[in-house]
């Protein structure tokens, strides 16, 4: 591994199996740099860490992309979204009613409207 500024760019162009070799190289050397610390290592392989963590990072940010895009095709003809697709938003908002459920009346409410109407009062001038 080189010590270049790593691009993503040619990440997105590999395929999802070559990427998962990859990224279990790096962790692989990421145990032997955190072995290297543990036996007071040289300081160049020390700095190396945040390098690998971060290339780890990046690895794992294009798997996770790759994987989002081919759920989000293949559910294209799907009404309603799988869960890690929807928005976040906030739990309370998610959990809030809808505007259909929120509309929805009890038989009682229903009986009540139909059989006691609003009264309507003519007003003397």
């Amino acid at each position: 591994m080189s010590s270049q500024k790593f691009k993503v760019k040619k990440l997105r162009d590999q395929k999802p199996e070559d990427l998962i070799k990859d990224l279990e190289k790096l962790k692989g050397e990421l145990i032997q740099l955190r072995t290297v610390k543990v036996s007071a290592g040289n300081a160049q392989k020390l700095g190396r860490i945040g390098l690998v963590r971060k290339r780890i990072a990046k690895y794992l940010t294009v798997i996770n992309e790759q994987r989002r895009n081919s759920v989000k095709n293949a559910a294209k003809s799907i009404t309603k979204l799988p869960v890690d697709l929807r928005g976040k938003k906030t739990r309370a908002i998610r959990q809030r009613l809808t505007r259909s459920e929120k509309a929805q009346k009890t038989q009682r409410q229903w009986k009540r409207l139909n059989n006691f109407p609003l009264r309507k009062f003519a007003l003397k001038e």
